[in-house]
């Protein structure tokens, strides 16, 4: 299965527009309702919205090879450990709940 270059950069693009819009809006239904707005969650969010507009950066700018993979891989490992973080959590919530 192959998939174009262009394709796969516009899905980037759609990617990033769904995620700035959902990290906001999540942002400000927590200010009005009193939450606080920085957990892991939006860590998480913030985290991989940088990996993105860094990969798109590198669809207009030539950047080495050796950075762009420290980068990109630094920032998924980052994000998977908050994944793992997050489903912790939640695990110890619900076996709290359980008890």
């Amino acid at each position: 299965m192959y998939f174009s270059p262009g394709f796969l950069q516009n899905s980037l693009y759609i990617v990033a527009i769904l995620l700035i819009i959902t990290t906001t809006l999540v942002f400000i239904y927590k200010v009005k309702h009193g939450i606080g707005p920085f957990d892991r969650l939006f860590a998480l969010s913030v985290i991989m919205l940088i990996n993105i507009l860094y990969s798109i950066l590198q669809g207009f700018i030539n950047l080495p090879y050796m950075l762009s993979t420290i980068i990109t891989g630094g920032l998924s490992l980052i994000a998977f450990g908050y994944v793992v973080i997050i489903l912790v959590d939640l695990y110890k919530q619900r076996s709290t709940k359980t008890k």
